[in-house]
């Protein structure tokens, strides 16, 4: 299984109230009332959750910020270098595809030979540098 994996940035763990299912690796955003849900795309993201979660109970999170890089594994397209500096969208609650209609995430470079992932950072963000909402 494919997951979204910290490059740089220091781990900043938090707990939460949890709504809905939540599987371990999943990317998380709050919710209307202030609870932690899957992300949907072109939300500001809370973090990544470190383990499952169901209703009325907690999930822990590594939270993120703008400037912390993840590896992400791409669903949809192929990485190649004319990708870096483009954004891409969340394809689903752990990876990307590379259109950019939502542009969730900023495409900053990849290893240069597996074309399934690359690197990126978050757009938008619920805490710290690089929040929307600072």
């Amino acid at each position: 299984m494919s997951e979204i994996k910290r490059r740089t940035g220091e781990r900043s763990v938090r707990v939460f109230d949890a709504a809905g299912t939540i599987t371990k690796g999943d990317v998380v955003q709050f919710d209307e009332n202030g609870e932690v849900v899957v992300a949907a795309t072109n939300k500001d993201i809370v973090g990544i959750a470190l383990e499952d979660a169901t209703s009325s109970t907690t999930v822990t999170v590594d939270v993120v910020n703008g400037y912390d890089e993840y590896e992400f594994p791409i669903e949809t397209g192929t990485m190649a270098d004319a990708e870096v500096g483009e954004e891409a969208d969340l394809n689903s609650a752990d990876g990307l595809t590379l259109t950019e209609s939502n542009n969730d995430v900023i495409i900053t470079g990849w290893d240069k030979v597996d074309t399934a992932k690359c690197y990126g950072i978050f757009k938008y963000v619920a805490f710290g540098p690089g929040s929307t909402k600072a």
